[in-house]
């Protein structure tokens, strides 16, 4: 039997924190795989947003919460 290796990848979670409301509404987003790719993340989002007729929103009002994604090999 073969043994499989294990990769740990460090990943965030991006949260939405509702930081200008009462902090109830609180979401994942999205996982990135840094913080460059969180601001390419929040670019994209905030394109959309604007399509829609939206405000964009501001990095505060997301957290990143930095966790380990393990994959097997």
């Amino acid at each position: 039997m073969t043994k499989k290796k294990k990769i740990a990848k460090t990943v965030f979670i991006v949260q939405y924190n509702d930081c200008h409301g009462n902090g109830d509404d609180d979401s994942i987003e999205a996982v990135v795989k840094n913080r460059t790719g969180f601001k390419n993340w929040l670019a994209e989002h905030n394109r959309d947003r604007r399509a829609d007729g939206n405000e964009p929103e501001s990095a505060e009002e997301f957290d990143l919460i930095e966790t380990q994604m393990v994959e097997y090999k």
